[in-house]
């Protein structure tokens, strides 16, 4: 008997699985290779047990508001990274080289030791929203939709995010092994 030989197919890179095209600096979003647009939106996040019932309803329902007026394709992505305390550390560090008194030195450098397990054990979860369009004015039309009903700033539920900020989480999708800050 002739055993037959299969083909061996070949394994697809990274460029030809993600249909990411490139970003769009001019319209903030990212173009795709079938011509469409893709944008990733920040769900900024709230203490619930610590808020008033009253607040959680009111927030529930922009959510439910946004659903029933949002018709278009939508989807939330909800990731882990790792707690960035170097900001904090930067300042600690700062004001113990300053301070003269040993106990309030003790007590800083306890705080400092805090943020540096806080930095290697903990995560920060985060939520976003990952909206698509077929072309720049849809996309406009899409997310003045988000911002209007949901808002933005102190008491908004939503938040715009920088183009590098943006790559990450397209990193983290594509790499879901990989930890970085």
């Amino acid at each position: 008997m002739e055993k037959k030989k299969t083909a061996k197919s070949v394994r697809k890179n990274i460029q030809e699985l993600i249909d990411v095209q490139g970003y769009d600096r001019e319209n903030n979003c990212y173009r795709m290779k079938d011509g469409s647009y893709m944008n990733i939106i920040q769900i900024t996040s709230k203490d619930l047990v610590n808020s008033s019932d009253d607040e959680v309803e009111y927030d529930c329902l922009r959510f439910a508001r946004l659903y029933k007026l949002y018709a278009e394709d939508i989807k939330i992505i909800t990731m882990n990274f790792p707690c960035d305390t170097t900001e904090q550390q930067y300042y600690i560090e700062h004001k113990m080289q300053k301070q003269a008194n040993p106990v309030y030195k003790n007590f800083l450098q306890r705080k400092l030791d805090e943020l540096v397990w806080l930095g290697k054990h903990d995560t920060t979860r985060e939520y976003y929203y990952m909206i698509f369009a077929k072309d720049t004015e849809e996309m406009e039309k899409n997310t003045l939709l988000l911002m209007n009903t949901l808002g933005r700033g102190k008491t908004g539920l939503l938040m715009y995010l920088p183009e590098e900020k943006k790559r990450q989480i397209l990193f983290r999708l594509a790499n879901k092994c990989s930890m970085m800050n």
